[in-house]
């Protein structure tokens, strides 16, 4: 059986985070997905910008908390 310690939850919520923040800017850049216009605004609007960002601070938070729990 596999345990996941704080550690390990926090390094896949980090990962997780990041692919929804990196998703889009990789489909722009390749082609896939076409650039909202200058200043629209729309990026910080979306449901993965957000995903995104919540999961990014929920790993950092789980981060700190295993560091004070002596890891």
């Amino acid at each position: 059986m596999t345990h996941f310690g704080l550690e390990q939850i926090a390094l896949l919520l980090g990962i997780v985070g990041f692919a929804c923040f990196a998703g889009p800017i990789v489909m722009r850049l390749t082609g896939r997905a076409q650039a909202e216009p200058f200043g629209s605004g729309k990026s910080l609007r979306s449901p993965l910008w957000w995903a995104g960002f919540l999961l990014t601070i929920a790993a950092i938070f789980l981060q700190r908390m295993a560091s004070q729990q002596g890891g």
